[in-house]
């Protein structure tokens, strides 16, 4: 098998399938296979444990474990090589990538920045976003098998006659890394190679791909795209272009100092220019404010109080748009594709965005404000709109909103509607927090009640 991926008088495109067949059998998936190969092929199923039986005590058997092992890591990087070398071909036919450019993250970053200086066109950026998707899975597959080796290797060492000693430290550590994944983010592997992806979409203001790409990114393992510096860097150069998009961008991504950096420049916008019609139909905006958590510091810091006043306008004039849907005859008004899209917007307000936003404010110590914008959702007549009774709709509104999320009934999926064609991920992260919103929020009206 070495001698057959490394032969290069074979067409590339036969050494791709024969090796493809190979890592589907072993099981080491890298990235989607086709479904011909998953249609007619089984994996092996005992293969890692053929590759663990060796004992201890025979170091031939570990000898020749160790060399199945690098020689499984070496198909795979040739994999990787030939596949990545396909679709760099849109870039350039000379273009050659060799199991040497992967051989850790570094000499992949290097390979990477000199394909994009030869990146200028549509093509080319497709090409570069497929390779580093083929690489992100190759290197997180490596550092999977690494950190599986070492807990074997360390975590079954219990014949020393010290073992013991030093339990009360260790118990110590244990609780500093239970702690570390809430203190700290994870960042991809490659985030150089996405940092340079994003500039030149930036560059050419094409900043729906770059939302979209930090978005999907949401439903993968890798980690943050960017870390905090080149984060903060790209903010600041789409905050030239376009406020608004930079604070979507950044409420994306997982640095709260960075977000709080755009939501002042928002404010002094809103201060300045008012809202328009477009951003008060945006609701991407106050869906990512609701995903990202950030609302809590617009609600109860008073320095952002032109921020919190768009929201509410937002909500309102959703609310406004819900109700006139309800009614006969609005709902067929305009092409059909525009009916639906307008429907699938006004159904994630409906069930995630508004009970979410309403459960937020109720934890801010916003109950009247809350209960106020209920009556008016519920279209309840004016008289009716006193304090007390604002309380009990709110209340009852919250328990039915959680009871039909509870039961299903009927309820809002991403997946069923086109109004999150860009936030699909965010979307998704909303509807499970929504749930742990509303019951966070149930206790705090009943001790207000009281």
């Amino acid at each position: 098998m070495v001698q057959f991926s490394d032969n290069l008088e074979l067409p590339s495109h036969v050494r791709v399938h024969v090796l493809e067949i190979m890592q589907f059998i072993t099981g080491r998936s890298i990235k989607g296979f086709s479904t011909e190969l998953e249609s007619n092929l089984l994996p092996w199923e005992g293969w890692d444990g053929l590759l663990s039986t060796g004992k201890k005590s025979d170091l031939s058997a570990n000898q020749g474990s160790s060399d199945h092992t690098d020689n499984s890591s070496r198909f795979t990087s040739t994999l990787v090589a030939l596949k990545s070398s396909q679709l760099a071909s849109a870039i350039s036919p000379s273009i050659e990538i060799t199991p040497d450019d992967l051989f850790n993250v570094e000499t992949a970053a290097s390979c990477f920045l000199k394909l994009c200086e030869f990146s200028s066109t549509e093509p080319h950026f497709g090409a570069l976003i497929g390779i580093i998707e083929e690489w992100e899975g190759f290197f997180a597959t490596a550092k999977d098998e690494v950190d599986t080796k070492e807990a074997t290797e360390t975590g079954n060492d219990w014949n020393n006659d010290d073992w013991d000693e030093g339990w009360e430290s260790f118990q110590e550590v244990e609780a500093l890394e239970k702690e570390k994944p809430e203190n700290s983010n994870q960042v991809h592997p490659l985030h150089v190679c996405w940092m340079e992806i994003f500039k030149k979409l930036v560059s050419l203001s094409r900043f729906k791909d770059v939302l979209r790409l930090i978005d999907r990114s949401l439903s993968k393992s890798y980690g943050t795209l960017l870390d905090e510096d080149d984060a903060r860097s790209l903010s600041h150069t789409v905050l030239e272009k376009d406020s608004f998009i930079a604070l979507k961008m950044v409420l994306l991504l997982p640095y709260e100092a960075i977000q709080l950096q755009c939501l002042d420049v928002a404010e002094v916008k809103l201060k300045q220019g008012g809202i328009s019609e477009i951003l008060g139909r945006d609701h991407e905006i106050l869906m990512l404010v609701l995903s990202s958590g950030v609302i809590s510091n617009i609600i109860t810091k008073p320095s952002y109080g032109a921020t919190f006043s768009y929201l509410c306008y937002v909500v309102g004039n959703f609310s406004r748009q819900s109700q006139e849907a309800e009614l006969p005859g609005i709902a067929n008004k305009g092409t059909n594709e525009r009916v639906n899209i307008e429907k699938d917007v006004l159904l994630l307000f409906r069930r995630i965005l508004f009970p979410c936003f309403i459960s937020e404010l109720v934890r801010a110590d916003q109950q009247i404000l809350a209960g106020f914008l209920i009556t008016k959702f519920m279209h309840t007549n004016p008289s009716l709109s006193l304090i007390n009774t604002t309380e009990s709709s709110l209340s009852r509104y919250l328990e039915r909103q959680l009871h039909a999320l509870e039961q299903g009934d009927d309820y809002f999926t991403v997946e069923e509607t086109g109004s999150c064609e860009m936030f699909r991920n965010a979307a998704s992260r909303l509807t499970i927090k929504l749930g742990d919103e509303m019951r966070s929020a149930m206790p705090l009206l009943s001790s207000n009640a009281t």
